[in-house]
């Protein structure tokens, strides 16, 4: 109990979450309380279980439904997260999965544990109630939590920042840049949402491991995957785990025949769309599409599915580019239709990127892509390492970050890409 107050208190930093608004604060802290005071009650009056999920994804909902509705509703930092961490425990403690929470201050903490509260990894609370129970402080985990904060802001200032600059130049201009320059925009934005959000990923889990908390992984190589299905398997995988277990078996599975399996995928990543915001639905119809299929587009080549997933992911990452719907599917016929990739070869240093930081980011992206073909390689060699060694690898690559990191005069610190979600 020592050691949740300590984190509670001291770690999730409430102070610092309700500078952003402290009616946000004031709205996260009493979501928390009525979702564990009507959970005590759930097992004896089973009644209130439809009441909590509406209370619980009501805020959400509203939210993303305001560019038709036009109702504006405030709510707190992270409402995306914990909302699903708040159906889930509601979920659980209705199916006896594990009973009601005695200990408010536990249950405050799974839903509002600072480092995980913005993006992720979208914990169960079993899961993170065990988590919690068998923290431990360790010097190896303080080594191994450094490193990995390091190689996360090593991600996020040398190739994410560098890509958004091109990204911002292409996406402002969409009539402007249209086929090849479309092109290479979802290109860059594969590359650049995945050093983002799995940077921001390796702080949270960081931090957590230098605390002593074991979180889940949010990220497996996704771009290592052979078919759309694949990917989503190792691509924002609580998220995944979270919709498959709340959505897609709840409706049916796979236990209903082929049909009925194909609608329930379609069904589940709908829902996803929409939990990104109302402009998305599209975007998760046509994943769910690719994922229905699951093996069809496969060959006998590895090499060639991994680059056919990619380029799939990456021409849908187009709705999270373009502002709006039709200015996306725009830019996507126009690769079939503009095929200027001459003019793109000819102006490559006229996107807001010189020839030293092109250099920069395609060295720190192929970095990025052996480390995630050998990441457990790598993982045992710094875990069996001495720690001289090990304190000598943090500061490399905390020295990398600090000497490429995109950042200096007229810097501004954008948040991270899924914050926004």
């Amino acid at each position: 109990m020592v050691q949740i107050l300590i984190l509670l208190v001291g770690l999730l930093l409430y102070a610092v979450y309700g500078s952003a608004g402290l009616a946000g604060l004031i709205w996260l802290l009493a979501a928390a309380l009525i979702i564990w005071l009507a959970g005590q009650a759930l097992p004896r009056c089973r009644w209130l279980f439809w009441p909590l999920i509406v209370v619980s994804a009501a805020p959400l909902v509203l939210m993303r439904l305001q560019p038709v509705t036009g109702f504006s509703l405030l709510a707190p930092l992270g409402v995306s997260y914990f909302t699903l961490q708040m159906i889930s425990y509601v979920v659980d403690v209705r199916k006896e999965k594990y009973p009601p929470e005695k200990s408010l201050l536990t249950f405050a903490l799974y839903l509002t544990y600072f480092p995980h509260l913005i993006q992720g990894p979208i914990e169960s609370f079993d899961h993170m109630k065990t988590a919690l129970a068998e923290q431990e402080f360790s010097w190896d985990g303080l080594s191994a939590g450094a490193i990995r904060m390091v190689w996360g802001a090593f991600k996020m200032l040398v190739i994410s920042a560098r890509a958004s600059v091109v990204l911002a130049t292409i996406s402002t201009s969409p009539e402007e840049y249209r086929g090849a320059y479309a092109l290479f925009a979802m290109i860059l934005y594969s590359v650049r949402l995945y050093a983002d959000f799995s940077g921001c990923m390796d702080i949270v889990l960081g931090v957590s491991q230098v605390l002593g908390l074991r979180l889940s992984e949010n990220f497996d190589a996704p771009y290592y995957s052979q078919t759309v299905a694949e990917f989503w398997r190792r691509w924002h995988i609580t998220l995944g785990d979270w919709l498959r277990n709340y959505i897609y078996i709840p409706l049916g599975g796979n236990r209903k025949g082929k049909l009925r399996k194909v609608i329930n995928l379609i069904i589940t990543f709908l829902v996803s769309g929409f939990w990104h915001g109302f402009h998305y639905i599209l975007w998760g119809l046509f994943n769910g599409i690719f994922v229905a299929l699951g093996n069809g587009l496969r060959t006998k080549f590895k090499a060639f599915n991994r680059l056919l997933t990619f380029l799939i992911i990456s021409v849908l990452w187009s709705f999270f580019i373009w502002p709006d719907t039709f200015t996306a599917l725009g830019s996507i016929g126009s690769l079939f239709t503009t095929f200027n990739y001459g003019a793109l070869a000819a102006n490559i240093l006229s996107l807001g990127l010189g020839a030293a930081d092109w250099i920069v980011f395609l060295c720190a992206t192929v970095l990025l892509w052996v480390y995630d073909g050998n990441k457990e390689r790598f993982k045992n060699v710094f875990t069996g390492s001495a720690p001289a060694m090990r304190l000598a690898v943090v500061g490399a690559l905390g020295l990398l970050a600090l000497v490429f990191g995109m950042y200096g005069i007229g810097f501004e610190a954008e948040q991270f890409i899924y914050s926004s979600f």
